[in-house]
């Protein structure tokens, strides 16, 4: 038959959402996800990493209290999201510190667990690289704010959505609830975030104030999906996330902990370059990312030098920390499987922009 979607939803030309072959795909996604992160759940929200983050924080913090731990501009989203919301009923935010070097590290450690004691927030806040900075929280920091905020009855909630292939066992470090995104984490195409929750979390899952972004809805379609059982939400963009899930299946076919060795080898071998070029990291030593370097830029122009010279990076943003007006930054993303099976390839093409770059 020549003509055989009349739904009202899709066409020919896209895969329907009760399609076996969407929901193989949606199911494996969501498979894929608890393995890589030791979750017992997972779901997918449509639209972007905020759509996901703005889901979670409708989800838990409505009327609750919120502690937010700000590295940069995409920890201070989740202040955006509950200063347009209205949905917590308190927050506190724990920023940044710049030393004397001039790169910047997450708030002592010590000083985060006393204000969790003192404040017994319902809900931390945090994210594992904060893009607009590069810093990486430690793993036995974060096992350490999530034991702390398990202790004060609270839910620990980590945007892992800039963290590459590092993975966190939420089991081993008391996160409650991670959302990574597949443009990122995975290398894929965006469509969503991907929501992988404890059963600590999915016991709290209540009506939410969000409709599109319903995370128990979600979370409902994709546990029907992996019973064959086609559910119906809003309209999922189900063409990408039947790409998307390709890729996810070469990072597992990889290997998990062979893919975040390549990470950590390839964020050294391009911090390097960078800094064998003069330009300072942001990050601090011990809270750098391999995922994402940010840099000073000391020529205003560096983003378009270094398109010119055949990379494009992404422009500065401000950490809403306290910063300077003079601070001024470059940022580069070093993502996906495409990068990590050609580390010197990637370095090579990096250095050889930034020399041309510097010759102005």
């Amino acid at each position: 038959m020549r003509h055989h979607e009349f739904s009202v939803v899709y066409t020919d030309r896209a895969l329907h959402h009760a399609a076996p072959e969407f929901m193989a795909a949606l199911s494996d996604t969501v498979d894929i996800l608890r393995s890589a992160y030791s979750a017992p759940h997972a779901t997918v929200v449509p639209g972007t990493g905020t759509a996901g983050m703005e889901s979670v924080a409708r989800q838990f913090a409505t009327g609750r209290r919120v502690l937010i731990l700000q590295n940069g501009l995409f920890s201070y989203r989740w202040r955006q999201i509950l200063d347009a919301s209205g949905a917590a009923a308190e927050y506190r935010v724990l920023c940044a510190r710049q030393g004397d070097d001039r790169g910047w590290s997450p708030a002592p450690l010590d000083e985060v667990l006393a204000e969790i004691e003192a404040f017994a927030p319902d809900v931390v806040c945090a994210a594992q690289v904060e893009t607009s900075a590069g810093i990486l929280l430690p793993p036995e920091y974060i096992a350490a704010v999530g034991a702390a905020t398990r202790a004060a009855g609270g839910l620990f909630v980590l945007d892992a959505i800039a963290a590459g292939c590092l993975w966190t066992d939420l089991g081993a470090t008391d996160v409650d609830v991670l959302i990574s995104a597949p443009q990122k984490t995975w290398g894929g195409s965006p469509c969503g975030a991907f929501v992988v929750m404890s059963d600590r979390a999915r016991a709290r899952l209540a009506p939410s104030t969000t409709f599109s972004g319903d995370l128990s809805a979600w979370l409902r379609v994709s546990e029907n999906a992996e019973q064959g059982v086609a559910d119906y939400h809003a309209t999922m963009p189900t063409d990408t996330i039947a790409r998307n899930v390709a890729v996810m299946q070469e990072v597992r076919a990889e290997g998990f902990t062979r893919c975040t060795d390549l990470q950590g080898e390839l964020g050294r071998k391009a911090r390097a370059a960078l800094e064998q070029r003069g330009f300072a990291s942001v990050a601090a030593d011990g809270a750098q990312a391999p995922s994402v370097v940010v840099s000073y830029a000391e020529a205003p122009d560096m983003v378009a030098r270094l398109d010119a010279a055949g990379i494009r990076v992404s422009a500065g943003v401000p950490l809403h920390c306290g910063e300077g007006a003079d601070f001024r930054t470059f940022r580069i993303g070093l993502f996906g499987l495409t990068k990590l099976h050609d580390i010197g390839g990637t370095v090579a093409d990096l250095s050889a922009a930034l020399d041309a770059a510097a010759a102005g």
